[in-house]
């Protein structure tokens, strides 16, 4: 008979590592697993070297952050170094405490780390080579470097060095005739260098930003969005409100081809080109996990709507919900806001097409002035929510501007028709065929244009020059949501 009622069964360590392998990481996602480190020991340089060593290639990440005790580096070799319940702190990129390990031998069979946490003191070094455990069976963590012969990795200060030898996923088994040649690593390099300027553009381009270094050349910064560009359209941010934190949530149409010289439209492109880097951008902490996807939420990606890009920025503590991956470049989003996402994802690719069809004419929303709704949100001291007309919009305002001599009527009516909004009726209109909704004069173009004049022709009274008339108009309500027809009367007006 047993004396307890249970037993211990420890996990039997080379099966495990194997196991961990096959995670599915690529070098360029594995390196970026690293660069989240770096990031949160507060690094500002990461030099990442491919060193080809005559075919005995190994690749060290290097940074500058605060580094580590020798047993904080016992504890960060760890499998499941910290638990992914546990709140992080803001600007911890990590999930699940797996990551150093899984993206190093996801391309290695042995890595080290090599770490300083104070100027003059004598860096500590762990290894783990999957070899030895293999053989041994048993969680031998090595305190010293690889036999290999490796380049200066001391430190000027404090600092982390992660070094992967025996590259065994990365440059093949010269065995089996699979082995890399010198250019195919170098062109590895390459893609890595791509990879991060994307993964990390909000980093690369901060005032007090990181540099990154991949073989002594500076990855500069990709901005999915071309906010630099005076023809990228963008509605601005909406926050989505869930379990008491926001879901930002940045809409960006870009400009087309006609908009762009040669070289910024081939480098707009992306690693993976046009098609395949339109949707959702999803960031966490500024670190890009998601770069273009619908997420199951916008249809499929299509040539006419190729020039809608979605920023969309998820906090830490929602991880758990938006079902992050280890490798953390998966999101599943939460049921609750897939309809906000299929209402924003909807309206941002009507949008891209318009531009792609009118040949880029719809003019940027990149002034000072914001967007201006049709409707208002308005709260009580109860927190009881209600709508109201918007009376600085420009059509509202023009009306009431123009009837003087009835304003006090026409301010009546207004009320009239917020206080009888069917909210009931709508609510349950949406939530039984939210795909068939419609935007404002979806149907009704006609009606649309002779609004848009009628609009226009009252406002150039005031004084204002037409393109500052159409400025204003294009960033409110109704015309914001049909840029194609805007940038068809600016044709024609300036025929």
């Amino acid at each position: 008979m047993h004396a307890t009622e249970w037993d211990i069964v420890q996990p039997s360590a080379s099966p495990v590592f194997e196991a961990l392998r096959a995670f599915g990481y690529t070098p360029e996602t594995s390196i970026a697993d690293l660069v989240d480190n770096s990031i949160a020991a507060k690094a500002k340089n990461v030099h990442i070297a491919f060193v080809w060593n005559d075919g005995d290639a190994y690749i060290v990440i290097k940074d500058d952050g605060e580094g580590m005790s020798e047993q904080a580096l016992v504890d960060a070799m760890r499998l499941g170094s910290q638990s992914p319940v546990v709140e992080r702190k803001k600007g911890d990129l990590g999930r699940f405490g797996l990551g150093l390990k899984t993206a190093s031998i996801a391309q290695a069979r042995e890595f080290s780390v090599v770490t300083s946490n104070a100027k003059g003191k004598e860096a500590a070094v762990r290894r783990w080579n999957l070899d030895e455990v293999q053989e041994t069976g048993e969680w031998r963590l090595r305190n010293s470097l690889p036999i290999q012969a490796l380049d200066d990795i001391a430190f000027s200060e404090t600092g982390t060095a992660i070094i992967w030898t025996k590259c065994d996923r990365l440059i093949g088994d010269p065995a089996t005739g699979s082995h890399m040649t010198k250019a195919q690593f170098l062109r590895v390099a390459d893609t890595v260098s791509h990879h991060l300027a994307m993964t990390f553009h909000r980093f690369l381009e901060s005032p007090r930003r990181l540099r990154i270094y991949v073989n002594g050349s500076e990855v500069l910064p990709w901005d999915p969005f071309l906010t630099d560009n005076a023809s990228t359209y963008s509605p601005g941010k909406e926050n989505l409100p869930m379990h008491g934190h926001a879901i930002g949530v940045t809409p960006y149409v870009l400009p087309h081809k006609s908009k762009l010289e040669g070289e910024e439209h081939r480098r707009a492109a992306g690693v993976y080109g046009w098609n395949a880097h339109q949707g959702f951008y999803v960031y966490r902490e500024d670190r890009l996990l998601v770069a273009g996807s619908w997420l199951g939420v916008g249809g499929m990606k299509e040539e006419h709507s190729k020039l809608a890009r979605i920023a969309l920025d998820i906090p830490v503590a929602l991880d758990h919900m938006w079902q992050v991956d280890v490798r953390k470049s998966q999101v599943r989003p939460p049921a609750s806001i897939v309809r906000d996402l299929e209402r924003i994802g909807r309206a941002t690719k009507a949008k891209a097409q318009e531009v792609y069809r009118f040949r880029g004419k719809m003019e940027a929303a990149r002034s000072s002035q914001k967007f201006v709704f049709a409707w208002l949100q308005h709260k009580d001291r109860d927190n009881n929510i209600s709508y109201r007309v918007n009376r600085d919009n420009p059509v509202v305002r023009q009306c009431l501007e123009t009837g003087k001599a009835n304003a006090a009527q026409i301010e009546q009516l207004l009320r009239f028709v917020e206080e009888t909004v069917p909210l009931t009726q709508i609510a349950v209109h949406l939530a039984s065929s939210l795909e068939s909704s419609q935007q404002p004069f979806e149907e009704d173009t006609k009606g649309l244009r002779e609004l848009l004049q009628f609009s226009f022709d009252r406002m150039l009274t005031s004084g204002a020059t037409g393109e500052q008339v159409l400025d204003v108009l294009a960033r409110a309500e109704p015309f914001s949501l049909h840029p194609g027809i805007v940038a068809a009367f600016q044709e024609s007006m300036n025929s």
